[in-house]
């Protein structure tokens, strides 16, 4: 390109030259007719001549012009992407140099540059008291949330994150995360059916163990109430050994009590009167699945199920006297198994009723023969009460009793948030998705050398960038043992030695909880070939990789130190913490959220266009 546009300048200055030589002859030898013939027979007796002396003067013309006309282009270039970078840091200021064109411009631009910081200062101070109230709101918000005994995780419809508190980063894990989906921690459907009962809770298996849940739907989204709970597996053993422990003792009681008389048998007597006391309070111990529902929430919660999985809209009715049941039910099992064993109906009617006293008839009313019952709905029938088929019906019957009066109050409608919180726009295709509304990880590792074959991690580190707003509190930080010694070259880099992480845990024990922090989030790394290289040796490879080296260089093509400490410069980004894996993760986020603007401005609004820029230049062939 540059070498186009200086041969377009060298013709233009070549037929100048030319045009005033040919002008300068015409006049100085208008009316001369014999020293006209006398020229232009010496043109065609000696033709090489005038072509050598064009030659010639094109020559003089290039070694004149070229020096010059490149360092005009290279001074324009230059300024140029000087002044792109005023839109993420406006405190930077130009260096005038060249022509005094190109100088004056320079001071114009950083003239106009303090107007907008100015300007920028100036409303900055004016929102600052609003700002002020608003953080001040939120901090309140924060220490009552901290405070919560519950993990309280809000959510908007798809399941993204846009709020919780240590309390459910503790009982979720590293996994958990603002923009990040709660359906890759929870099981969806569970979620969604908990949203239909929100005064139930439900036992579910979370990433660090069983916990007990509730959930509550909201005009856009839903707001989960989480706790520890104890397996049930071995809660139920232990009940049943205390159950086999206090029966064993009924007998020697009974024993005795055969063979003893007077003041020995009052004390068994009372002896027994305890063990009755002590098997009633196990048996109300024992842990269930079920939970009790308005018989009318429970045939509005299958009928919507139905619908929802089968696309059929199924009718149903209560007869009157069954009205204010409580009905004891897994009303998630019930849910699901009668979905399954409905596949492929295309109507169904479902009918609820008294049944005698205490139990509840649930009829599900088809159009031909009633097909076998799929095991989970038989399971979760069968384990309070019975079912069966007869011909086009199936059969349910359930424990039920009558609802106290304060069970039909209506509960006031729910006070709206003071706190609006954006919901994250964010499409299903990563392609598609706008790079200020994606989920990154900026991270870092420190190793005992340079070299991904022989070396290995001793740190590793991250946090999470949501679009342009560096997440400080999710941050991934952990020393690894590397099993190996330390280079002093490295230990000099990064200050770590093999005595300081005797005691760590080894990288194969830190990498899950790491990589379930990075799961559903774009990678960002300065000189990710490296960082890469060792991940994927431990087995962790998650593509794309944004990397702010790369990046740098489509920016600032001709800038001459790509370091992150260059960069960070550049953009105004305090280098606090070099040479450590979360410093230099947070100094990697802070200066790519400031390089997005940037991006933008050249077009590159998308995640592939910008991998696709990367691509294409040179040192993206890079490997380790």
């Amino acid at each position: 390109m540059n070498a186009l546009r200086f041969l377009g300048a060298l013709l233009l200055g070549l037929l100048l030259v030319a045009g005033s030589l040919a002008l300068g002859l015409f006049l100085l030898l208008e009316g001369n007719p014999e020293a006209q013939a006398a020229l232009w027979e010496a043109v065609r007796a000696r033709p090489m001549v005038p072509l050598f002396t064009g030659l010639l003067l094109l020559g003089a013309l290039s070694l004149l012009l070229y020096p010059p006309f490149l360092g005009y282009l290279a001074l324009t270039r230059a300024l140029g992407q000087e002044s792109e970078v005023l839109l993420a840091h406006p405190g930077h200021r130009l260096t005038p140099r060249g022509p005094w064109e190109l100088r004056h411009l320079a001071r114009l631009i950083n003239r106009l540059a303090e107007e907008k910081e100015r300007l920028e200062q100036r409303l900055e101070e004016e929102a600052a008291q609003a700002k002020d109230l608003v953080e001040a709101e939120r901090e309140r918000l924060a220490r009552v949330l901290a405070q919560l005994p519950q993990g309280v995780v809000l959510s908007d419809e798809r399941g993204l994150v846009l709020l919780y508190n240590p309390k459910a980063r503790a009982l979720l894990g590293e996994g958990l995360g603002v923009g990040k989906s709660l359906f890759g921690l929870l099981d969806r459907s569970l979620l969604l059916h908990a949203q239909s009962l929100p005064q139930a809770a439900f036992l579910v298996q979370g990433p660090k163990g069983p916990l007990r849940l509730k959930a509550r739907a909201l005009e856009e989204g839903f707001l989960l109430l989480l706790e520890e709970a104890l397996p049930e597996g071995p809660s139920r053993e232990r009940l049943h050994r205390l159950k086999d422990k206090a029966a064993g003792v009924r007998a020697l009681v009974e024993v005795l009590e055969r063979e003893t008389t007077g003041e020995a048998k009052r004390l068994l007597q009372v002896a027994r009167e305890a063990l009755d006391e002590i098997q009633g309070l196990l048996q109300d111990l024992a842990p269930s699945p079920h939970e009790e529902v308005l018989a009318q929430d429970l045939l509005r919660l299958l009928a919507g199920r139905l619908e929802a999985r089968l696309a059929l809209t199924p009718g149903w009715t209560l007869d009157p006297e069954a009205e204010g049941l409580l009905v004891q039910a897994d009303t998630f099992a019930l849910a699901e198994g009668l979905a399954k064993t409905l596949e492929g109906t295309e109507e169904v009617f479902l009918r609820g009723g008294a049944e005698g006293e205490g139990l509840f008839r649930l009829t599900v009313l088809l159009p031909r023969e009633a097909p076998r019952p799929h095991p989970l709905l038989a399971e979760a029938a069968e384990a309070t009460g019975s079912l069966w088929r007869e011909g086009s019906r199936l059969v349910l019957l359930l424990p039920a009793r009558k609802a106290p009066p304060e069970a039909f109050k209506e509960t006031p409608a729910p006070r709206a948030l003071v706190y609006d919180l954006t919901l994250l726009q964010v499409p299903p295709g990563l392609e598609d998705v706008p790079l200020d509304q994606l989920l990154y990880t900026a991270f870092d590792l420190e190793t005992t050398g340079l070299d991904p074959e022989q070396d290995a991690v001793v740190a590793l580190a991250g946090v999470h960038v949501l679009g342009r707003r560096v997440l400080r509190q999710e941050v991934f930080e952990a020393l690894v043992n590397p099993g190996r010694p330390i280079s002093p070259a490295a230990t000099a880099v990064h200050g770590l030695t093999a005595e300081m992480l005797r005691d760590k845990p080894p990288l194969e024990a830190v990498l899950p909880a790491f990589r379930a922090f990075v799961q559903d989030t774009v990678l960002v790394a300065h000189n990710g070939a490296f960082d890469l290289a060792f991940l994927r040796r431990a087995g962790l490879d998650q593509p794309p990789l944004l990397d702010t080296l790369l990046l740098a260089q489509l920016l600032f093509p001709d800038l001459k130190d790509y370091r992150l400490e260059a960069l960070a410069h550049r953009f105004g980004v305090p280098a606090t913490g070099r040479h450590t894996a979360l410093g230099d993760a947070l100094m990697t986020a802070e200066v790519f959220v400031r390089m997005q603007p940037l991006l933008f401005e050249r077009g590159l609004k998308r995640l592939w266009d910008v991998v696709e820029a990367c691509r294409r230049l040179p040192l993206a062939r890079l490997r380790y």
